[in-house]
């Protein structure tokens, strides 16, 4: 039974001779999805709330100025000094200042407002979440603007201030920001336009003193960072960010070969299809595995789960992949824009370095008795079989391949 301690009879007044605060002026570049106490429900009146704000500059934090720490025991003691613990208060305090009401976006519109998202656009692609009849209505619309203030420690002072550079600038408030969702820009710790990021990018990591390119226990920010050609909306930006992605991972004559009619797509160049007609035992007519493709889950590399459906097809076997230990495992690809203080919007790419995801679970839908266990996400057998996504990776790397992948489209 869990023991609930007492609480104390005098709560301390705050060290106010070693605090320091910073206030921001926030925008919000793209759709809200969730961010309320509701897992996906927008709160209307509360739509920015301060815990999500915290657990945002959390994360970032242990990215940029936790990548110094060689252990999770090691970050976790630090991690408390700054943003607290179950057992003991934070000496980081986040206000949140109630912005104006939000104005919402619905995913799909109607026939005369071409200004919303559409069923089958490149916004649909990390929207799906969004497509139920419940949440359909559901997303705060862009260029709402609120403020924060963050009261600190000054012995933490570049601690703070670089998690809220990192959450502004690469990271964002809601569902499914590594997705572009609820991106966010503010103008003091911006660069000053799409040219000058590289030196902007190198002088925060002098100014904060960071350590990037490690794999830890835990995500950490990378150098592997690529910007588009920039343009004025920070929609269109975003657009710009998902599409190369949609294409690397489901275009024709990329991700799957060019189909037989205009309204099918082709069959599919990524292993994960096969493996599971293999793994299974079944496959729809005129679809039996090929013997050119290896066995494994190369796109699991791009987050988990993957809810794996094969559309109008009979015969074949939808499953789920999952981490076999936490079920869940975030994409170490952020696709966003990044807004620039001269007003320009470039899409942003950036890779985190993440740690291995461990054994995979395959489960059959529908079928509770049949799990196929496999770890294979990287192999350089990936690379080598005919139209491989994965040519431009000798190690058979789906990310790798990726980052590849942009650099030949124009990114930089």
């Amino acid at each position: 039974m869990r023991v609930i301690k007492q609480a104390p009879t005098n709560i301390p007044e705050p060290d106010v001779k070693n605090e320091d605060k910073k206030e921001y002026e926030i925008e919000l570049l793209t759709p809200l999805y969730g961010g309320g106490a509701t897992t996906g429900v927008n709160d209307p009146t509360f739509p920015i709330r301060p815990t999500s704000v915290r657990g945002q500059l959390r994360f970032w934090w242990r990215a940029t100025q936790g990548a110094r720490y060689t252990s999770s025991k090691e970050l976790f003691e630090k991690e408390k000094e700054i943003w607290g613990s179950t057992d003991e208060p934070s000496s980081t305090i986040v206000y949140v200042k109630s912005p104006s009401w939000p104005k919402s976006r619905d995913f799909v519109g109607g026939r005369n407002d071409n200004y919303e998202f559409k069923r089958f656009g490149p916004e649909a692609y990390v929207l799906f979440p969004a497509a139920a009849d419940t949440n359909r209505h559901n997303l705060v619309r862009e260029g709402l603007k609120f403020k924060i203030s963050v009261s600190y420690n000054k012995n933490f002072k570049d601690d703070v201030l670089c998690a809220v550079w990192a959450w502004v600038n690469f990271g964002g408030i809601g569902a499914r920001t590594r997705r572009g969702c609820g991106a966010l820009y503010c103008e003091e710790m911006a660069p000053k336009n799409p040219e000058s990021f590289p030196d902007w990018f190198e002088h925060a990591i002098k100014t904060y003193g960071l350590e990037l390119g490690t794999t830890r226990e835990w995500p950490t920010l990378s150098r592997r960072i690529l910007t588009g050609r920039a343009v004025d909306s920070s929609l269109t930006a975003w657009k710009n960010a998902i599409i190369p992605m949609k294409e690397f991972r489901q275009g024709e004559n990329v991700g799957r070969n060019k189909g037989r009619m205009p309204n099918r797509p082709g069959r599919s160049r990524w292993p994960e299809p096969d493996t599971m007609r293999r793994a299974f035992k079944m496959h729809s007519t005129g679809h039996p595995p090929s013997d050119e493709m290896p066995d494994g889950f190369p796109r699991a590399a791009f987050g988990l789960p993957i809810l794996f459906r094969f559309v109008g097809s009979r015969g074949d076997p939808d499953c789920d992949l999952y981490p076999k230990i936490s079920k869940r495992m975030g994409s170490p690809v952020i696709l966003r824009p990044l807004k620039t203080q001269e007003g320009r919007n470039a899409p942003l790419i950036a890779f985190l370095e993440a740690p291995p995801s461990g054994d995979l679970e395959l489960k059959q839908t529908g079928v509770a008795a049949t799990t196929i266990k496999s770890s294979k996400i990287k192999d350089s057998n990936f690379a080598a079989y005919p139209n491989s996504p994965m040519s431009r990776s000798r190690k058979g790397c789906a990310l790798e391949a990726f980052y590849e992948y942009l650099k030949t489209k124009g990114w930089r």
